[in-house]
């Protein structure tokens, strides 16, 4: 958001109007493998101009002489040797930045990257991380005042009123049963005490499909999510990893409806969620989270406090449509292509993410 308040007051960098390729900053992405129709997603709202600063994104390493930066995907990218025989000879004055949407903790274990090899190798980072030079945002909720400089798309007046009095307890879309945060079982053990529904692969239940980047959902309109948000009291977006920071768009697939999130995870949501917002599973057992929420069922005039924040408050509800858009706005500040190399990488990475696998119960 801080992009988007210099943009409003017309902070923004006055003197940077001039780039390789034209009136726009243009960034190249380097990923091996490409998957095109995954990055088309994320690039959605770069790729149709929709941003609030505008930029461009190509994927031709012939052209990599226009860009003002490049972007180098780590997931699938083992060590820095294969980058370099594909952009090598390097220049000093063009930023090569690290992008990924996973956690070491993840990404170790499938892609088992070399990430001391990558020390010294990168300018600028592009992850979930809230100290990255550029944060990838699944969602964010702002003041009712700040989204008057939000593109309207962004803004849908979120549902205030419970329209459904007959609705299930909890729901959990769930496709990854084996995540290291144990969260799966940790939801088993509420369903000893209290219904909860999930849908996924790890449930019973289905509707529709899963839901990533690249599937291009609409969390207003997509069916499923409708019908959680308008039929149930509570949705748990539990986090597959417990990594600092990260944060999915499991948080803020259904914000916009009548139904109060219930989250567990690293992410400091106290600080991303306006307060008496949500409910925090870490601060519970599970016997004990069952018993909260059964608690608030039976006694609507204290669940329906955790809506109060819609009155001052609005959430995103475009998703990852929108999500690479802060690169746009960072690549138009000239701070951004001053001199900074990440060191150490491995331990800025790896070693800061303070991330905990097995999480106990």
């Amino acid at each position: 958001m801080d992009v988007f308040r210099k943009k409003a007051a017309g902070e923004l960098d006055p003197e940077l109007t001039r780039f390789r390729s034209g009136s726009i900053p243009r960034v190249l992405l380097w990923s091996k493998p490409l998957r095109r129709s995954y990055w088309n997603a994320a690039f959605s709202h770069v790729n149709k101009g929709q941003c609030p600063l505008q930029c461009e994104v190509i994927y031709d390493v012939e052209q990599r002489n226009t860009a003002d930066a490049i972007l180098i995907n780590m997931s699938g990218t083992k060590d820095s040797e294969t980058v370099n025989k594909s952009l090598w000879p390097r220049d000093p004055t063009q930023p090569w930045v690290m992008v990924t949407f996973e956690t070491p903790l993840y990404s170790n274990n499938v892609y088992k990257t070399n990430y001391k090899n990558f020390n010294g190798f990168f300018n600028r980072t592009l992850t979930y991380r809230r100290d990255s030079d550029v944060v990838i945002n699944h969602g964010f909720v702002v003041t009712k005042k700040e989204s008057s400089i939000l593109p309207r798309s962004w803004v849908i007046p979120p549902v205030t009123e419970v329209k459904n009095h007959t609705r299930k307890l909890a729901v959990a879309f769930i496709s990854n049963c084996h995540a290291l945060s144990n969260r799966l079982m940790y939801i088993r053990r509420v369903q000893e005490y209290a219904q909860v529904d999930v849908y996924g692969n790890c449930g019973s239940l289905k509707c529709g499909h899963s839901m990533y980047v690249e599937h291009r959902y609409n969390t207003t309109t997509d069916p499923c999510l409708k019908d959680a948000g308008e039929g149930y009291a509570f949705f748990f977006a539990f986090e597959n990893n417990f990594c600092k920071d990260y944060l999915t768009e499991k948080l803020y697939n259904l914000l916009h409806y009548p139904i109060v999130p219930v989250v567990r995870g690293s992410a400091n949501y106290y600080s991303l969620l306006p307060p008496n917002s949500f409910i925090d599973a870490n601060n519970y057992s599970p016997k004990e989270l069952a018993e909260r929420l059964l608690y608030l069922e039976a006694h609507p005039k204290e669940y329906e406090k955790y809506f109060e924040w819609k009155n001052h408050y609005q959430p995103s509800t475009i998703g990852g449509e929108r999500i690479m858009c802060h690169l746009c706005s960072r690549l138009h500040e000239s701070e951004f292509y001053e001199h900074k190399v990440y060191e150490d990488f491995e331990d800025w990475f790896v070693s800061k993410s303070n991330c905990m696998a097995g999480i106990k119960l």
